[in-house]
């Protein structure tokens, strides 16, 4: 039976807030098919000048700063980002240097969908950027006890029997995705879910007090699925109301319908800060924010000497570790601050393998594998649409791994003949400063009332948007949600 070999993989099984797929009519693989443009959300078109210009200053230069900050421009509205590093765009980050032949790699953000990353579509749109598909989770390869599975295979009833999964069990998976084996139990739990911002008083309270593997096994899960499931971390309650959302936004739990963007993810950030122009400071660490009935007063360092900015409302799109070092005048109320220091993050190291050749097509093998490695979880191709013979391969895996360890551990596992990697380069998240977080992790048993709705309300004229600041850990998505949520909260004050 397979174990879980990091709290990272169990976070992106179990809180996996990012995907487990599934189409929520008839679990029918039809939910991969794109939903026509028609049906998606789009920007809202920039407002009239407002009556009452505010003055605003934005925390941080990440996509949820930059969007936020391009929203309130747009109605008018006189902004100011500053960002501590010497780049915008945080955790999403292309990377060209190392590598050859125009080649590139995106070291933090790899994806997005369709359904469900609905304002970043509008984005795309709206700058003329080009979104490619992305078949990262096409004909995957799972590894599982030191070996390697095909989808079909991980449908195949004796396959699943020998695992030690019951027949209920074994029954679904012929049908469904190997992923989607948590919404076996799930399922029955997720129609009482009618708003997606109300996950109390529904009658599941109590299960904010056990673990969503607890309930797996209450409901029957068999020893082996309790094992591929995980769930001993996160609250029940939690990863139901996850999972519901998704439901409700009609966005399968793991889509394999995938994109990204033409040049690299970037170009989203590039093109708020484009706009944006030096509205955007960089070089520009907070030092220390006091918050008035009128306003508030940031302090700052650019380039060595320090400033002060007066604004209107201040958004902290900082992630919350680095924001907990900013000192807060007064100080903030104690739910608050639980909040701030208790909010858990994930967070990885992105490899990118430089090979000569699609090597594995000479095997009769995909490159798009679970590798169930301690050093190196998964791996895929990217930028296929570069003019090279050369590849790029993605990887993620643990921070604190070297490169040479991640492609010594991707040929101890690689089931082909060999591999024509020439180089590998990484970006480890873990050692970063200012933005070391990815998405946030699912709220601790017992704790749901004391994060939500907080965690997304405003505290006097501080304002909080990001990945974490939306009911639905969603990476660039939550980022933008949040961002235009608040920008929207700000002009209408």
């Amino acid at each position: 039976m397979q174990k879980k070999g990091s709290k990272r993989r169990d976070f992106l099984k179990n809180s996996l807030l990012a995907g487990v797929a599934i189409s929520w009519a008839d679990f029918s693989r039809a939910q991969d098919k794109a939903a026509p443009l028609a049906q998606e959300h789009s920007i809202p078109a920039p407002m009239p000048g407002p009556i009452n210009i505010k003055k605003i200053i934005v925390g941080g230069a990440g996509i949820a700063g930059l969007c936020c900050a391009y929203e309130l421009m747009k109605r008018g509205h006189d902004v100011t980002v500053l960002e501590a590093s010497g780049r915008h765009g945080g955790h999403v980050y292309t990377a060209h240097d190392g590598l050859s032949d125009g080649l590139y790699g995106d070291y933090g953000q790899e994806h997005i969908t369709r359904p469900g990353y609905d304002l970043y579509w509008g984005y795309i749109r709206e700058f003329g950027l080009e979104a490619l598909p992305y078949p990262r989770r096409k004909d995957l390869s799972t590894r599982i006890a030191g070996k390697f599975y095909s989808e079909k295979m991980l449908a195949d009833p004796s396959v699943l029997s020998g695992f030690g999964l019951n027949d209920k069990e074994v029954d679904f998976l012929t049908k469904h995705p190997w992923a989607d084996l948590e919404l076996l139990y799930k399922m029955p739990y997720l129609d009482k879910f009618k708003d997606e911002y109300q996950p109390f008083n529904i009658g599941y309270d109590e299960l904010d007090h056990i673990s969503m593997s607890a309930l797996f096994k209450k409901d029957g899960a068999s020893k082996a699925a309790l094992g591929f499931m995980g769930g001993d971390e996160p609250s029940a309650l939690a990863s139901l109301w996850g999972t519901a959302i998704l439901k409700l936004r009609g966005v399968p739990l793991r889509p394999t319908e995938l994109f990204r963007l033409k040049g690299g993810n970037q170009m989203l950030p590039n093109a708020f800060a484009k706009r944006l122009g030096n509205r955007v400071k960089l070089d520009a660490k907070i030092l220390s924010i006091r918050q008035g009935n009128r306003g508030v007063t940031i302090n700052y360092r650019q380039q060595n000497q320090s400033k002060e900015l007066t604004a209107d409302y201040y958004v902290n799109c900082i992630p919350l570790p680095a924001f907990r070092n900013i000192p807060v005048e007064p100080a903030l109320p104690a739910n608050r601050q639980y909040v701030l220091d208790n909010v858990t993050y994930d967070s990885y190291q992105r490899f990118v393998f430089q090979a000569s050749s699609r090597f594995w097509e000479q095997d009769g093998l995909t490159i798009n594998m679970d590798l169930d490695h301690p050093d190196l979880w998964a791996t895929w191709q990217s930028a296929e649409e570069v003019d090279t013979h050369r590849v790029i391969i993605l990887g993620t895996g643990p921070g604190g791994i070297s490169p040479q360890r991640a492609l010594a551990a991707f040929r101890e596992v690689y089931p082909g003949k060999g591999d024509t990697i020439e180089q590998v380069v990484s970006k480890d998240w873990t050692k970063e400063t200012y933005s070391s977080t990815c998405e946030r992790m699912a709220f601790p048993i017992g704790t749901m009332d004391k994060f939500w709705p907080l965690i997304i309300q405003p505290e006097g004229r501080i304002h909080f948007a990001g990945a974490y600041a939306d009911n639905l850990n969603w990476g660039t998505e939550a980022a933008t949600r949040s961002a235009n949520r608040v920008a929207k909260q700000i002009d209408e004050a």
